[in-house]
Formats: structure tokens, C-alpha cells, sequence
């Protein structure tokens, strides 16, 4: 009886060996796939903040006002929801940004809306919102004044 089970195993194991080597090797490729659907794309909704107005220092003088208007790009449904409720703090976030970035020499070389600046918006939406929530950031510069002191 021991050597029955012993010679039934050993063809157990040759047959699922024998198996195993025409499921990886010799199966025709393509005979079963899998169709996996896309997730449903989420439509886009639009948060725009109000006009801001940023002063460009240099020396300790003000030396113009800057007007900004941010427009942020996210998923509509929950996203945007969570978005509205932090829209104080993400605000906040974006002028104290803004203000690190907008000094003076920086601005006369790169234009008051470049790459870099709207790449910092939006790493600091992320640090507020997580990343992959916030899907773009536009500046929009809506105006350049001198301060009437100077």
C-alpha cells in the first residue's frame, strides 16, 4: 500500500509539473485576457480665490502692488467640497508663498508667473489638500500698480 501512495504521488507531481511547463510555455499567448475597464474620468470643477494684491519690497520700500487672482483645478464631488472648506487656510498658504517668492530681482528676470511659482502653488495646495487632489493651479496677474507714496 506504502508503494501505491509513493507511485501515485510521483505522477501526482509529474503530471502538475507537465502542467505547469505548458501553461507558462507552450500556451498560446492571448487565449485569456482579462479586460480591465478605466475608472470613469471625474469632471473637472474650478475654485477661484478673489484678487490679491501682493507689495513687492525692495530696500524695505514697496515698490509696486501686485494683483493675483489663483484658480485651482480639482475632481468634482468630494474633492471640491473638502477644497471650499479649506479655502481660508489654503489662501493663507498661497500669500505666504507669494510674498517668499515676490521680490523684486526675482520678478524683473522671471515675469510675475512662471513655472517655478505656480509648481511652489501648488506643493503647497498639496502639503494643505494631499497629493493628487488638487489637479492644477493657474496664477493669473490681473494688474501691476505703483504704490501712490513713491
Amino acid at each position: 500500500m506504502k508503494k501505491l501512495i509513493i507511485i501515485f504521488l510521483i505522477l501526482l507531481f509529474l503530471g502538475g509539473g507537465g502542467f505547469a511547463g505548458w501553461w507558462f510555455f507552450l500556451k498560446p499567448p492571448g487565449t485569456e485576457e482579462e479586460t480591465v475597464e478605466a475608472p470613469p474620468e471625474i469632471p473637472s470643477a474650478f475654485l477661484e480665490f478673489p484678487p490679491t494684491v501682493i507689495p513687492l519690497i525692495k530696500e524695505g520700500v514697496v515698490t509696486h502692488h501686485v494683483t493675483v487672482k489663483i484658480t485651482l483645478e480639482v475632481a468634482e464631488g468630494d474633492d471640491l467640497i473638502n477644497i471650499e472648506r479649506w479655502q481660508i487656510r489654503l489662501q493663507n498658504d498661497f500669500i505666504a508663498e507669494l510674498h517668499s517668492l515676490y521680490n523684486y530681482r526675482y520678478f524683473t528676470a522671471d515675469g510675475y508667473t512662471s513655472d517655478k511659482i505656480t509648481k511652489r502653488l501648488q506643493s503647497a495646495a498639496d502639503k494643505v489638500m494631499g497629493k493628487g487632489v488638487i489637479r492644477g493651479v493657474e496664477l493669473i496677474v490681473e494688474g501691476i500698480a505703483k504704490p501712490s507714496n513713491s
